[in-house]
């Protein structure tokens, strides 16, 4: 499955070209327009829920209508449990933060680095940032459905593909 990378800022969505942020639209537009075109599922890196600011909880409840989408935000357990509320997809780099009283861990997403050794039993699904057939094995083994960056080169059958093309 093809996943779209998307990012949100002050309720605008941009997508990143050579490292610069380039505006697409109002974010309602830009992913029914995704929806349109068949995908499924939505990484939105919203810059400012990784400032740990709240203020985009409004689209995310207009979007989860329609499409399904996992947003990339700060490890504020009051922000995860506002995007759980909406039936997002949160996506985090494991930390210290204790998510043992999140229910709904199959809406977690843990995004790692190739060489990091995490307590993974949390999330339900993992990004690798370096892909590779052994890590990806590994993952797997671990019941996790992994997910990875279009550069990847491997032939490992994997969940999800994120790609900045769209």
């Amino acid at each position: 499955m093809d996943i779209p990378i998307i990012y949100l800022k002050d309720k605008q969505v941009f997508r990143k070209e050579a490292h610069i942020l380039k505006l697409l639209g109002k974010p309602i537009d830009v992913v029914k327009k995704l929806h349109a075109d068949g995908y499924k599922l939505v990484h939105i890196v919203d810059m400012d829920a990784l400032s740990g600011s709240s203020t985009n909880l409004d689209v995310y409840d207009a979007l989860t209508y329609f499409i399904n989408i996992q947003v990339e935000c700060a490890p504020k357990i009051d922000l995860i449990h506002k995007l759980l509320s909406y039936r997002c997809r949160v996506v985090l780099v494991p930390s210290e933060l204790d998510l043992s009283e999140i229910k709904e861990k199959n809406l977690l997403v843990a995004k790692i680095s190739k060489n990091g050794e995490y307590h993974l039993d949390d999330f339900h699904d993992v990004i690798l940032e370096e892909a590779d057939d052994a890590s990806i094995k590994k993952f797997k083994a671990k019941g996790k459905r992994v997910i990875v960056f279009d550069d990847y080169k491997g032939t490992q059958l994997v969940f999800g593909i994120l790609t900045y093309s769209i």
